[in-house]
């Protein structure tokens, strides 16, 4: 009975293991996701929560932030109240007051306490041993996103009994609150993905704070007044009564069943915050990410999404246009639309030449079809394909689907040829342009070895091809200017980068479809620079490639010949020179000694002798090979320290364990094996 009790005991527990999974698996993937949450929180998540919602400075920021912002929607309130105004524009004053207050404090706070979020772990030395853990880079950041996103999500809910202040008024509803809420929690999102993003790859909390705060809050202070702008716009057009910069509350909450309202309002900027949030986020990964791994990978990803998101984005817009702009308005927006493709083209020009060579391990143990698919994996000429791919995709995409919307729902415009060649007019010019600052950024990349300078560098170019044609034209001619958008314009302005630009709006507008010739200027001058850089780029890596290659080929070479040189184990003791060690030892040592010669020589045990020969000195050199006794222990000058006499620097012998004068440090055989040299300082093979 008792061994019965005992294996259903164990049984028991690989049964309720199995109960569980099978439950589990019956929930669907959301419910084994959220299984999976509570039985496996991210502990960054949680540590930093505990940490936060301890401390004593985060209560005061919690009460004094409410406070301050309950004081200053009183005053604001008691000031437009002594006013003239009817009670409906007191109360949607007051709700602008309440919105735009912490809108400030989150665009203000948010994005430097996320920036201490991994510098902090670096300057109190606890970095290093967070990445030792071995968790997964996005699981870090992640973890560290969503601390700071609870913490002032909780900051938010203090906040909002403070709004009940607008209800007494009047003019709003529940709903205007719900979405202004909404509004600052999408807003949230980019402002602690930008701190953390900082914080990843800097190691400075004060540098960090300084820089996250220099940066996001003139940004969002200038796109506050953008939105402002567009909320008197929309009121002239849609009618609505509030003002400021949360007016698209009153928008959504009485026109989210229209398609523009929708579009506008709902689907752009949730789809514009959320690739914020991810491409901040993928840099954060990236910097915590060692460099011997990939790190374009994930932003491959983002592209895909982005150049995807923004064609469906356009399609939609067009159908927004009313019928006599349609031409006019789908070349604006893909004029618009250049400034993200350029964007892309210089986020892939930070590639070094050659791949992680722990990536080109895996790839080998891969299939062929992803095998096929390594020439856009990491590295600059990969790379650098992977990002014209996305450039020609995004740009006569975009182009696509703006003549898709127009065609589909404007068939019977008259204007319908005018506007497909004003599209392809300006898709060629924004192709050549992008994919020479593409290729010209990879090489000075490969170059420079700075992705920093080769962008700014890059950016330097466009510019002074912007600058330069034009000031020569002018002191060439003063009224050179004057003709720009005509067809007699200087060929000098011909050579700026954005000369396409107005050639494709000037073709939709007046419908000169032959103007498109012109284009040829731009296509010629940026698509041929284009494709010389990228011919550059691609001898410069395979360059590099063979040099690595024979580099690995020579220490390969090198190992073998000082692995053949040395011998793998010390060559077994003679009896007399155990008689001479045991001679210094002693009667119980000399004893010892006879016993393993003659266990050695199947002799069996022996009896314990007479007491050795009388001590006989030594040389200088210690006696034995190699200037000690066979019996010495492994000490600082030992045979394997002596390699190095007769093997050429780094390529010495691969060292004994306790052996401190070993080379096990120098040596270097193949690349990544045991005792390699290269960035190797204990010769294990680990970098």
């Amino acid at each position: 009975m008792s061994a019965q009790a005992e294996a259903s005991a164990a049984e028991a527990p690989a049964k309720e293991t199995a109960g569980k999974k099978k439950a589990g698996g019956g929930k669907g993937p959301l419910g084994r996701w959220l299984a999976k949450l509570r039985d496996d929180p991210n502990p960054i998540l949680v540590k930093e929560l505990r940490t936060i919602f301890r401390t004593k400075l985060f209560i005061r920021f919690l009460y004094l932030s409410t406070g301050l912002v309950g004081l200053i929607v009183l005053s604001g309130g008691a000031a437009v109240a002594s006013e003239s105004l009817a009670p409906a524009q007191v109360g949607q004053i007051v709700f602008q007051i309440f919105f735009s207050i912490a809108l400030s404090i989150i665009c203000l706070v948010a994005p430097a306490h996320a920036a201490t979020s991994l510098t902090g772990e670096k300057e109190t030395g606890t970095y290093e041993s967070l990445i030792l853990t071995g968790m997964d880079p996005a699981r870090i950041v992640l973890g560290k996103f969503l601390a700071s996103y609870a913490v002032f999500t909780l900051v938010i809910v203090a906040f909002s009994p403070i709004v009940g202040i607008a209800f007494l008024f009047g003019g709003i509803s529940p709903w205007h609150v719900l979405l202004g809420f909404y509004g600052l929690l999408l807003v949230l999102g980019p402002a602690v993905a930008f701190g953390v993003a900082v914080s990843a790859r800097l190691r400075s909390t004060r540098v960090s704070i300084l820089l996250a705060l220099i940066v996001f809050v003139p940004m969002s202070f200038f796109s506050t007044l953008i939105l402002t702008a567009l909320g008197e716009a929309a009121e002239r057009s849609w009618g609505l009564s509030m003002s400021g910069p949360f007016w698209f509350t009153e928008a959504l909450a009485s026109r989210i069943g229209e398609l523009d309202t929708l579009l506008l309002l709902g689907v752009l900027p949730l789809y514009v915050f959320g690739m914020m949030v991810w491409f901040l986020l993928a840099s954060a990964i990236a910097g915590v990410r060692p460099a011997a791994e990939d790190r374009s990978t994930p932003f491959k990803l983002w592209s895909l999404v982005a150049v995807a998101g923004q064609v469906i984005i356009l399609f939609g817009l067009q159908t927004l246009w009313d019928t006599s702009d349609q031409a006019e308005g789908g070349v604006a927006m893909n004029i618009f639309a250049a400034f993200p493709i350029l964007f892309l083209a210089l986020l892939f020009v930070n590639e070094p030449p050659l791949p992680p060579r722990l990536w080109e391990l895996r790839m080998e143990e891969k299939g062929k079809l992803r095998r096929a698919f390594s020439i856009f994996g990491p590295g600059a000429a990969p790379t650098t394909r992977f990002g014209a791919l996305m450039v020609l995709v995004a740009t006569f995409g975009s182009a696509g689907a703006s003549a898709l919307g127009y065609h589909l729902f404007h068939p019977g415009h008259r204007n319908l040829m005018d506007a497909d060649v004003g599209l392809l007019t300006t898709a060629l010019g924004t192709a050549s342009v992008c994919l020479f600052a593409l290729t010209f950024g990879a090489w000075l990349r490969v170059v420079l070895r700075s992705g920093i300078a080769s962008r700014v560098l890059t950016l330097a170019v466009l510019l002074a091809m912007v600058i330069v044609p034009l000031l020569m034209a002018v002191i060439l001619d003063p009224d050179s200017l004057d003709d720009i958008d005509d067809d007699d314009a200087p060929l000098l302005v011909r050579l700026t980068p954005f000369m396409h630009f107005i050639l494709g709006m000037e073709i939709a507008d007046d419908g000169d479809t032959w103007r498109f010739v012109e284009v040829a200027v731009t296509v010629a001058v940026y698509g041929l620079a284009a494709l010389f850089f990228w011919g550059l780029l691609e001898a410069r890596v395979r360059k590099v490639a063979g040099l690595v290659k024979e580099q690995r080929a020579a220490r390969e070479k090198r190992a073998e010949e000082a692995a053949a040189q040395r011998t793998s184990f010390a060559p077994p003791a003679s009896p007399e020179a155990i008689a001479e060690a045991a001679a210094h030892a002693g009667v119980a040592d000399a004893a010892a000694a006879a016993a393993v010669v003659a266990a050695a020589e199947g002799e069996g045990d022996l009896e314990p002798g007479a007491p050795g020969p009388e001590p006989v000195a030594r040389d200088a050199s210690g006696g034995g090979e190699g200037g000690r006794s066979p019996l010495d222990s492994d000490d600082a000058g030992g045979d394997d320290a002596g390699s190095d006499a007769t093997s050429p620097p780094g390529e010495g012998g691969g060292g004994r364990a306790g052996d401190a004068g070993g080379d096990g440090a120098e040596g270097a055989p193949a690349d990544g094996a045991p005792g390699s040299g290269e960035g190797d300082p204990e010769g294990d093979g680990r970098r």
